[in-house]
């Protein structure tokens, strides 16, 4: 089991794609059941942080992408700085930066939960409080507390979980209000402040992926989703509309001030089709994927995953020599000479017959020795 560049590229393209599925499930699939979303992402997550090639999977050669990459990866720019140096310091100094953006808004975050008010000073908040926790059934540490930073309420927070409510939003109707905090309790039980955490975190990683940031909207769409669901566990008709005119309110209003975004806010960054969809949901519940679609989907996808470490692509070209010569072949890679014919031994001891710049196919010790392919040049394949 190795690892070089090709098999961080092909693990950078294998978990892309596996991503790129989940994110479209999301986003276009009627109810995916939340298991096998979670079973595609760790896929695709272990697929990108294990990139190793492992010796029994299928070398397939590349002549003409990957050579050409190589090349172009280690051309020198500037005080020998290369090409595939040089991109590493820009994946690094926007690393940074977005780093440094993230902890600019933790501590945003903490200047704002300092200034914020505890529910425990508005009388009438801290009933809908008791009310809506007795109908959650829930008995944890979450505080609410009232803030002028943000236009919209969101849940933040770990080892201390707190909703900040928009002071605004305390001159809605209590029924409204009530619907706000179910909303953001929920987020707490299903542990969705910590998943929009982690995509956060994974963005700063590759914030050059544009499939990760379709991934994290939609994701956190889904999970918008989910919480609707759940917080309308139980509620008539009438109450769906008035928690889904609670989520229209504070849409329409107009945003004045910042979105603390390291949360899940209620209703940010969402598009009107997006809303439409969780109003229509949220009245008229999708039943969830059958159990057979979903088990199908994920063999396929487990399948898909063990093809992704059963071939392994190489760069393959001219060997690495300058000049050498017998009666089958003649080569200057200076000069780019015509190659006929010679054999290119692989890493683990095997070698492969290229006739023509084609791979004609793999060969053992004991075949090279015998004709035709006995006093061929033998070049060591150099990724």
């Amino acid at each position: 089991m190795t690892i070089s560049v090709f098999s961080v590229i092909m693990s950078i393209a294998c978990s892309s794609v596996i991503l790129l599925a989940a994110s479209f499930l999301v986003a276009h699939a009627k109810r995916v059941r939340w298991g096998l979303l979670l079973m595609i992402f760790i896929l695709g997550f272990v697929r990108l942080a294990i990139p190793f090639e492992f010796r029994k999977a299928k070398e397939v050669f590349v002549w003409k992408f990957f050579p050409t990459l190589q090349t172009f990866a280690h051309r020198e720019l500037f005080l020998k700085i290369t090409v595939a140096g040089m991109l590493g310091i820009i994946w690094l100094t926007g690393f940074l930066i977005l780093l440094a953006i993230f902890f600019e808004k933790i501590y945003s975050l903490r200047q704002s939960i300092q200034r914020s008010v505890p529910f425990e000073e508005v009388d009438f908040l801290q009933e809908i409080y008791e009310e809506a926790v007795r109908g959650l059934d829930y008995h944890g540490n979450v505080r609410i507390a009232v803030t002028g930073d943000s236009s919209v309420p969101v849940s933040v927070g770990f080892f201390h979980p707190i909703v900040l409510i928009p002071k605004e939003v305390l001159a809605y109707p209590e029924i409204e209000i009530y619907g706000i905090i179910r909303h953001e309790l929920t987020h707490f039980l299903r542990g969705d402040v910590g998943k929009k955490r982690a995509l956060d975190v994974l963005q700063c990683v590759f914030w050059w992926n544009p499939i990760v940031y379709y991934l994290k909207r939609s994701v956190i769409e889904m999970l918008e989703m989910e919480c609707d669901d759940r917080t309308c566990q139980g509620m008539s008709e009438d109450e769906k509309l008035i928690y889904f005119e609670a989520i229209q309110r504070v849409l329409t209003a107009k945003p004045n001030k910042k979105i603390l975004d390291l949360g899940m806010s209620f209703t940010s960054n969402h598009t009107g089709k997006f809303l439409r969809r969780r109003y229509l949901e949220v009245l008229q519940p999708i039943p969830k994927q059958s159990k057979v679609l979903t088990g199908l989907l994920a063999v396929i996808s487990i399948v898909i995953f063990c093809l992704s470490y059963s071939y392994v692509l190489q760069p393959a070209g001219f060997p690495n020599v300058a000049e050498t010569s017998n009666g089958h072949m003649t080569l200057n890679a200076d000069e780019n000479e015509e190659i006929f014919e010679f054999l290119l031994k692989s890493p683990d001891d095997t070698y492969y017959y290229i006739f023509d710049m084609k791979n004609k196919g793999k060969l053992t010790e004991q075949e090279i020795q015998e004709p035709p392919f006995n006093g061929l040049p033998i070049y060591d394949y150099i990724p």
